[in-house]
């Protein structure tokens, strides 16, 4: 026990002269188990770290690396008032940190090339544990935004083939060709407003399904009769509902930070 208590410290500390080297400043490290994943607060300069379990050099590397370079390349004005506090203002820090985070990578990575392999372990290592949540579920039917954050990270280092249409390829390539944090808000506050006409369209469409099936129930009770019970038709309608139910689900960001 001792043993492993004095390697984790070596690992720890020299993680914290890695941050603080990579970003050319006197930043706060923090080494947190109950952190769910890796952080940076650009107003007061605190990195904090996870503490998981089978946690190798590369993820660690690969951990700071993405921290430092928000703490480099990410402002710490200019985006609050667009995320708002309003009911939407989580899913608007989303669509920016996943277009955000690729810029950072990309930076980061170019800046200390020796980062790339650290990058395409840890991201390796996701995937083999399915992080993203992707076992059983066909990529296609995602969201644009969680594809363009699969494309970012499983896509770009371990050679993943993420499906986009035609008409989303554009996305793709301004998403890697973001150069300044501007262009980041930009491509973010496209992505967001494509996504949320879809979700008012889907809900509209909710809306006349759900009116023409109770159109259709009453010309069912007014009409001639189907030779089914009532007995049997309140059971149907019952069922029909819990699978309406337990067929819905909602959707995780990430982001990562």
């Amino acid at each position: 026990a001792r043993m492993t208590a004095s390697i984790s410290t070596v690992r720890t500390a020299s993680k914290d002269i890695l941050a603080r080297a990579m970003a050319q400043e006197d930043i706060t490290v923090q080494h947190s188990a109950s952190a769910p994943t890796a952080s940076f607060d650009t107003s007061s300069r605190v990195l904090i770290l996870p503490v998981w379990q089978d946690m190798d050099d590369a993820m660690y590397d690969m951990l700071v690396g993405h921290e430092v370079s928000h703490a480099l390349h990410t402002p710490t004005d200019g985006w609050l008032d667009w995320i708002g506090n309003g009911p939407d203002a989580p899913q608007r820090m989303m669509f920016l940190n996943i277009i955000e985070d690729d810029r950072i990578e990309r930076l980061i990575k170019s800046k200390f090339p020796g980062l790339r392999r650290d990058f395409a372990s840890a991201y390796k290592s996701f995937q083999d544990k399915d992080i993203f949540e992707l076992n059983g579920k066909n990529i296609a039917d995602l969201p644009l935004i969680d594809r363009l954050n699969l494309e970012s990270k499983i896509g770009t280092h371990c050679q993943v083939q993420i499906p986009f249409a035609a008409d989303e390829q554009q996305y793709v390539g301004r998403m890697h060709d973001c150069q300044s944090f501007d262009e980041v808000m930009d491509l973010a506050n496209e992505l967001y407003d494509l996504w949320k006409d879809e979700e008012d369209q889907n809900a509209q469409q909710d809306k006349n399904d759900e009116s023409v099936a109770m159109s259709s129930d009453g010309d069912d009770e007014q009409g001639e009769g189907t030779g089914e019970s009532s007995a049997n038709s309140e059971s149907n309608d019952q069922q029909d509902g819990e699978g309406q139910s337990s067929g819905s689900n909602g959707d995780d960001e990430q982001g990562d930070d």
